[in-house]
């Protein structure tokens, strides 16, 4: 300990984000147009389900105020949110829709990064803590891991979040 009683450490282990990168091959590019349209109809299953269940809700509301009970605050309600899951929806479901169409414009052999994970690096006195913690990376080809860049020393392998 030192004299103001604070301690002292000689090392500290911390989180790094770690990305994923895959290299772009004829097989990434079919299993991604897999991946990216199975999501594609998920969003749009997601997007009927939500006007069943308004549709629903809406109906429930018309009886109500027929019976006349006021139902103008749930109504309007029903419609905000109704509304901003419409969006986020469709917003996403153009997202997935983007990187499918330009799936095709992305050359074999390039890289893409196809996601991230977390891994604890261990910092100790003297290190670059900028070289420890920034620009980790894995490389993968058609599943198989093929190099990992950057901060990755001694035992401090990427795990899963």
């Amino acid at each position: 300990m030192s004299d103001n009683n604070s301690l002292t450490y000689d090392s500290i282990q911390l989180k790094r984000q770690v990305n994923i990168k895959s290299k772009v091959t004829p097989q990434f590019k079919e299993q991604a147009t897999g991946e990216l349209s199975r999501e594609v109809k998920l969003i749009e299953s997601q997007l009927e389900m939500l006007e069943s269940q308004y549709q629903h809700t809406l109906k429930q509301l018309e009886e109500m105020a027929g019976q006349g009970q006021g139902v103008k605050k749930q109504l309007d309600q029903l419609n905000q949110e109704a509304q901003g899951k419409r969006n986020q929806l469709s917003s996403l479901k153009m997202e997935v829709s983007r990187q499918l169409a330009n799936l095709d414009k992305v050359e074999d052999g390039n890289y893409v990064i196809t996601g991230m994970l977390e891994s604890f690096v261990t910092l100790k006195v003297g290190d670059n803590i900028y070289q420890k913690i920034q620009n980790t990376e894995i490389l993968v080809e058609n599943g198989i891991i093929t190099d990992i860049r950057g901060g990755v020393a001694g035992g401090d392998a990427p795990q899963n979040q």
